[in-house]
């Protein structure tokens, strides 16, 4: 499925990765960072997208948004804003579903009990197409 790991590499482009956890920002804490930026409460830890670390800061990254997953305990994730945020686009919401892609697409797949598959050249990504039942006995 590809990662972070091989996309630090250089080998792959961020278009590559086929798999992403989706998680739901539970809150919102303005000015909270280290750094004055704020951060996010989100519904995805270390059971969703491991505790696995690598070259990128962080967890894991949020498509399309200058955040990443940036701390992590059992089940929830604190998601931190690369940078300031620049525009109401960019910010997020208590609600809203964010998608991350993570650090080690093994650890990430092996703690789920079914993956659900869409197809991008559908023309709607977000179209379950099937769903596979991983085989989980090693």
């Amino acid at each position: 499925m590809l990662d972070l790991q091989q996309l630090n590499t250089g080998l792959i482009s961020p278009e590559d990765i086929a798999h992403k956890v989706l998680a739901t920002v539970v809150s919102y804490y303005p000015g909270r960072g280290a750094d004055g930026t704020d951060e996010a409460l989100c519904d995805a830890g270390a059971i969703a997208v491991s505790k696995d670390t690598g070259p990128r800061e962080g967890y894991g990254d949020v498509i399309g948004k200058p955040w990443r997953l940036g701390r992590v305990s059992q089940e929830h994730g604190i998601l931190t804003c690369s940078r300031d945020q620049r525009s109401e686009e960019e910010m997020l919401e208590v609600g809203s579903v964010v998608e991350i892609i993570g650090q080690h697409a093994c650890l990430i797949a092996a703690a789920h009990p079914w993956y659900y598959i869409t197809d991008s050249s559908t023309g709607d990504d977000t179209v379950v197409v099937d769903i596979w039942v991983p085989w989980k006995g090693w």
